[in-house]
C-alpha cells in the first residue's frame, strides 16, 4: 500500500510534464473593417509537409480560440468563415505556451469592391482532369491564351505555336466545352486574350458515344477547354492588331467575339508575310497530295512524318522550308444553346490563302554493309493554296430519355505548284554515279465531306442505355501535273547512259466509307455494368493513274501502259465486343475485349488480278483509375488498334516522279496491328503549391508497315512498303513544380526519356540486309518563374539531353551527342506606363565532324510597349532576331542514312506594332504588369 501514494505522484509528475511539453496556442480573429471579434470562424493546424489536418477550433463570441497538446514542430495555421478571405500562415509551436497576434481578416464583399477575386486554388486534379485557375498566373495586359498556357506547369508551348500537355501533343483546344472555329487549336490560343480565361481545363477528350456509354473506343485526344470568365459572356470584345516595317514585311490580325450567355459568335482575319498562318494539321492533310505536293503521313512508330516531294520536308508553311509565305486567313464562329439547354447549335467557316515559295540543299550519305554514297539535293518551288471549310453540329435532346447529334465538316481546295530538283550522287571515291534535273508543275482540286450521327437512348432502368452512332465519310481529289526530267548514269564517273521524261500525268482518287457503332450498357449492381458493342464498316477507295507522253504533234496523248493503273480496294469490317466496368468512388477500371474480323478485296482493273483475304484480330482494352485525397491520380490505359495499308501503298504501280529513287506499290501488305499503353501519375498540394505530373506512353506494332529498297546499278533504287515486326516507341514524361517560399520563384524540374525502334530492309546485289534503327534520348526539364504586379516578370526554362542514335548495317550512320535548348522570357515595367519584353533561345548541340555548320546559335527578340488610352491601346516598338543569327538549318539520323539540310528563313527585322484591345462586357481589362 505505502507504493499506491508514489504511484499517483509519478503520475501526476508525468502528466504535468506532458502539459508541458505539448503547449497551449490561443489568439484572437479580428474584422478589419469592424474592428472586432469575429464568431464561428475555423482555425485550423495543418502539417508543414503534406497539409494534413491536426486540430482545430472555432472562434467564441469575442473572437477568441484555443487549441491544446500540441507538439512542437512547424506548421500551417489556416483561418476560415464563409464572409471573409482565407487566410494561411506559417508558424513555429515550441514547447511553451504560445499567444499568437491577432489575426485580421478581410471581409469578402470589400475585396469585391476593390480587387479582382482569385477565385479557387491555383491548380486542382480532378480525376484525369487538371484544373488552372488563369488569374493564378501573372501574364501582360493584352496577352493571348498562348502566352497564359507558357505559363502553367506541365504545359509546353513551341515557338511554332505546338502544345504539348505532360508530355502528349494537344489536338484540341474547346471554348466552354465546344469546338471554336472546327477543330484549329490555334485560332482560340493566338487570338483570344487571356483576361477572359476563368480556367484552362487539360484532359484526354473521349469520343461522344464514349463518353455517354463509359466503354473506351480507343479514340482520345488531349485537349485543352477554356472556361470563359462570366463577364466575358456579355457584350463584345476582341483586337485589332496591325504591324510593319515600313519596307516588305507586315503582320494584321483581327478578332471580335460578341458573346451574349449562351450565344458566341466570334470572326477573325489574317494577312501576314511574316511567317503567321494559323493552319493546322488537318489543313496541311487537305491541302497535300499530287505529284509535287505536301504529304502527311502517321509511321507505325507513332511518328508523324512530313514530306514535300522536291521542295522540303514540309513545315506549317505548306509550301516546303526554304521561303516566307504570304497568308490570308479569316473565319467567322457561331454558336447558341436553346430550349433551356436542350438544343445546342456549333457552327463556322473558314478560308485560307496561302502563297509559298520553297527551296532547300540537302546533304545526305547512305551506308550498304562496307560501302556509302552520298548525295547532294537542291530544289525550289512555289505553290499557291486555297481552301474553304465548313463545320456544323446540331445536339437535341429530344425527350428526357433520347438525344441525337449530328456533325459534318466539308473542305474545298485547291493548289497549284510548281518545282526545280537537281540531284548528284557520289560513292565513296567521289565518283559520279548519277545526276537528275526536274521539273513539275501540278495543280490539285480537293474535296472532303465527313458526317456523323449520334443517338443516345436512356431507359427507365438507371444506367441502362442504348447509343447508335453512324458516319458516311467521302473524298476526292483530281491531280494534273507535268512532269519534265533529265538523268544521266555513270559508272567509275563516266557517263554510259541517258533518259529523259517527258509526260503528262493525271490522277484521280475517291473514298467513300460507311460505319456504324451500337452500344448497350445494362447495369449488373450500383457500380458494375456490363456493355456490348457492335460496329461495321465498309469503305471503298479507287484511284486511277494516267500517264501520257508526247505523240508527232508534240501533244500529250500516247498512254504509258508501265505507269497507267485502275486500281480498287474495298475494306469490310465486322466487330462484335463486351466489356465490364466498376465505377466506385475512389477508383474506376473496365476491361474488354472485341474480335473482329476484316475482309479486304483488291481489284486491279488494268491488270485484271483479283485479290481477296481476310484477317481476324482480337482487340483487348483496359483501363483503371484511382482518385486519391489531396488532387491525387493514377491511371493506367490498355488497347489494341488495327491500322488498313493505304491505296497508295498497295497499287502496285511505278510513282517515276523521281526516275533514280522510285517507288512503288507491294498488294501483298497485311494490315498492321498496335498495342498501346499509358500510364501516368499526378498530384498538387494547393496550400504548398507543388505538383508532379507523369506519363508513360509506348506502342508496339506487330506487321509495321516499312520501306524496303532495292538498289541498282548507278545508284538507282526502288522502294515500296513491307510488313515487319519489332518497331516500337517508348516515352517517359515528368515534371515537379514547387513554389520556393522565400524567393517567391515557382522551380519545376523532371527527366524525360524517349526510346524507338525502327526497322527497314535494303537488297544489294541480291542480298538483304536488315537496317535495325535505334533511338534513345535522355532529358531533364526544368523551369523558373516569377512575377511581381506592375513592376516585373521572368521565366527561364533550360533543357539539356543526350541523344543516342545506332544503324545496325554501318555504325558510321550512328550519333551520340548533347544539346541544350533554353527559352527564357521576361517583362519589366519602366517609367510608369512602359514595358520593356525580351524572350531568348538558345540551342546548342555537340559537334560532330561529319556536319562542319555551325551547332549553336541564339534567337533573341526585344520590345518597348507602352499602353495609351485607358489601358486600351498598346504601341510596340520589336526587334525580331537582334543578334541576327537566326537560320535555316537541321541535321537528322534516320536507318541507314544521315542528312543535314540548309533552307531560307526569318532573319533580323524590327516590327513596329499598334494593338487595340477592345472590351465592352463590363469587365475591366487585366493590367497585371
Amino acid at each position: 500500500m505505502p507504493k499506491l501514494p508514489a504511484l499517483i505522484t509519478i503520475a501526476i509528475l508525468l502528466a504535468l510534464s506532458s502539459q508541458a511539453q505539448n503547449p497551449v496556442f490561443s489568439g484572437t480573429v479580428m474584422d478589419t473593417l469592424q474592428k472586432k471579434g469575429v464568431q464561428n470562424a475555423v482555425v485550423a493546424i495543418l502539417t508543414l509537409k503534406d497539409s494534413i489536418l491536426y486540430k482545430f477550433t472555432r472562434t467564441d463570441a469575442n473572437g477568441n480560440y484555443v487549441l491544446k497538446n500540441l507538439k512542437p514542430g512547424n506548421y500551417i495555421l489556416l483561418t476560415t468563415h464563409p464572409f471573409f478571405a482565407e487566410m494561411m500562415q506559417n508558424v513555429e509551436i515550441k514547447s511553451a505556451d504560445i499567444s499568437f497576434p491577432a489575426i485580421a481578416l478581410t471581409s469578402k464583399s470589400i475585396l469585391l469592391q476593390e480587387v479582382i477575386v482569385k477565385s479557387g486554388s491555383p491548380i486542382k486534379i480532378k480525376g484525369d482532369t487538371t484544373v488552372y485557375t488563369a488569374d493564378s498566373f501573372k501574364v501582360r495586359a493584352g496577352a493571348n491564351v498562348e502566352e497564359l498556357l507558357r505559363k502553367l506547369p506541365g504545359i509546353q508551348v513551341d515557338k511554332d505555336g505546338k502544345i504539348t500537355a505532360m508530355g502528349e501533343q494537344v489536338k484540341k483546344v474547346l471554348v466552354d466545352g465546344e469546338e471554336f472555329f472546327g477543330d484549329d487549336p490555334g485560332i482560340a490560343t493566338k487570338n483570344l486574350r487571356a483576361d477572359v480565361v476563368k480556367e484552362v481545363e487539360v484532359y484526354d477528350k473521349k469520343s461522344d458515344q464514349a463518353t455517354f456509354t463509359g466503354i473506351d473506343d480507343g479514340v482520345k485526344d488531349k485537349t485543352i477547354n477554356l472556361k470563359l470568365k462570366d463577364n466575358a459572356k456579355k457584350g463584345y470584345f476582341g483586337k485589332v492588331e496591325a504591324a510593319t516595317d515600313f519596307s516588305s514585311k507586315y503582320s494584321n490580325v483581327a478578332m471580335i467575339n460578341a458573346f451574349k450567355g449562351k450565344r458566341k459568335l466570334a470572326a477573325y482575319g489574317i494577312m501576314s508575310n511574316s511567317g503567321q498562318t494559323n493552319l493546322d494539321w488537318n489543313d496541311a492533310q487537305n491541302f497535300g497530295g499530287g505529284n509535287d505536293n505536301f504529304s502527311m503521313e502517321l509511321s507505325d512508330d507513332g511518328g508523324v512524318m512530313m514530306n514535300y516531294t522536291g521542295g522540303g520536308d514540309g513545315d506549317n508553311y505548306y509550301g516546303g522550308r526554304g521561303g516566307i509565305p504570304q497568308n490570308w486567313n479569316g473565319g467567322l464562329h457561331y454558336s447558341n444553346k436553346f430550349n433551356n439547354n436542350k438544343t445546342s447549335l456549333n457552327s463556322g467557316y473558314k478560308m485560307s490563302k496561302v502563297n509559298a515559295p520553297s527551296g532547300e540543299r540537302s546533304y545526305s550519305t547512305s551506308f550498304f554493309g562496307d560501302s556509302s554514297t552520298s548525295a547532294t539535293k537542291i530544289t525550289d518551288g512555289f505553290s499557291s493554296k486555297i481552301k474553304h471549310s465548313l463545320n456544323l453540329t446540331y445536339e437535341a435532346m429530344i425527350d428526357s430519355a433520347n438525344t441525337i447529334k449530328y456533325t459534318g465538316k466539308g473542305n474545298i481546295g485547291n493548289t497549284k505548284s510548281s518545282s526545280n530538283y537537281s540531284l548528284q550522287s557520289l560513292n565513296a571515291k567521289s565518283l559520279l554515279i548519277n545526276s537528275s534535273n526536274r521539273h513539275s508543275t501540278s495543280e490539285q482540286d480537293n474535296t472532303s465531306f465527313n458526317n456523323s450521327l449520334l443517338w443516345k437512348h436512356k431507359f427507365k432502368k438507371l444506367s441502362r442505355t442504348l447509343s447508335v452512332n453512324t458516319s458516311y465519310n467521302l473524298s476526292n481529289s483530281t491531280t494534273n501535273g507535268f512532269l519534265f526530267s533529265d538523268n544521266n548514269y555513270y559508272t567509275s564517273g563516266t557517263p554510259y547512259q541517258q533518259d529523259s521524261i517527258d509526260q503528262r500525268n493525271k490522277r484521280e482518287n475517291d473514298t467513300r466509307s460507311f460505319s456504324t457503332n451500337i452500344t448497350y450498357t445494362e447495369p449488373l449492381a450500383k457500380d458494375f455494368f456490363l456493355s456490348f458493342s457492335y460496329a461495321f464498316s465498309i469503305a471503298n477507295n479507287t484511284n486511277d493513274r494516267l500517264s501520257f507522253s508526247k505523240d508527232a504533234g508534240k501533244n500529250y496523248t500516247v498512254p504509258v501502259d508501265s505507269l497507267n493503273n485502275s486500281y480498287r480496294f474495298k475494306q469490310v469490317s465486322n466487330k462484335p465486343g463486351i466489356s465490364f466496368r466498376v465505377a466506385k468512388k475512389k477508383y474506376n477500371y473496365s476491361i474488354g475485349a472485341a474480335l473482329a474480323n476484316n475482309h479486304f478485296e483488291q481489284d486491279d482493273i488494268s491488270k485484271s488480278v483479283n485479290r481477296r483475304y481476310d484477317f481476324t484480330n482480337f482487340y483487348p482494352t483496359a483501363s483503371f483509375n484511382i482518385k486519391m485525397r489531396n488532387y491525387q491520380n493514377i491511371r493506367f490505359n490498355y488497347n489494341g488498334s488495327s491500322r488498313a495499308p493505304s491505296l497508295d501503298q498497295l497499287q502496285p504501280i511505278v510513282d517515276n516522279t523521281d526516275q533514280i529513287n522510285q517507288r512503288t506499290g507491294n498488294p501483298d501488305l497485311k494490315q498492321s496491328f498496335t498495342h498501346t499503353v499509358s500510364t501516368g501519375y499526378n498530384f498538387y498540394n494547393v496550400l504548398q503549391e507543388r505538383g508532379m505530373w507523369t506519363n508513360i506512353y509506348a506502342t508496339y506494332t506487330q506487321n509495321a508497315f516499312v520501306n524496303e529498297s532495292t538498289y541498282f546499278d548507278a545508284g538507282r533504287s526502288v522502294t515500296k512498303t513491307v510488313n515487319t515486326n519489332g518497331n516500337y516507341n517508348f516515352n517517359f514524361y515528368s515534371n515537379y513544380d514547387f513554389k520556393w517560399k522565400k524567393t517567391g520563384i515557382n522551380v519545376q524540374f523532371g527527366p524525360t526519356a524517349n526510346a524507338s525502334r525502327n526497322i527497314s530492309y535494303v537488297i544489294l546485289n541480291g542480298v538483304v540486309q536488315k537496317a535495325v534503327n535505334r533511338n534513345q534520348s535522355f532529358g531533364i526539364n526544368t523551369g523558373f518563374r516569377k512575377s511581381k504586379e506592375n513592376k516585373f516578370s521572368f521565366s527561364v526554362n533550360p533543357n539539356m539531353s543526350w541523344v543516342k542514335s545506332s544503324n545496325s548495317i554501318n555504325t558510321a550512320a550512328s550519333a551520340n551527342y548533347w544539346q541544350l535548348d533554353l527559352y527564357s522570357d521576361g517583362e519589366l515595367t519602366i517609367a510608369k506606363k512602359f514595358r520593356l519584353s525580351t524572350d531568348l533561345r538558345f540551342h546548342a548541340k555537340q559537334n560532330d565532324p561529319r556536319f562542319p555548320a555551325k551547332n549553336q546559335y541564339t534567337l533573341w527578340n526585344a520590345a518597348l510597349k507602352h499602353n495609351v488610352y485607358k489601358e486600351a491601346l498598346e504601341l510596340s516598338l520589336g526587334v525580331n532576331d537582334i543578334l541576327n543569327e537566326n537560320r535555316g538549318y537541321d541535321r537528322n539520323f534516320y536507318n541507314n542514312q544521315y542528312t543535314e539540310t540548309y533552307y531560307t528563313t526569318l532573319k533580323r527585322f524590327w516590327f513596329l506594332t499598334v494593338t487595340w484591345n477592345f472590351n465592352k462586357n463590363h469587365a475591366k481589362p487585366a493590367n497585371d504588369f
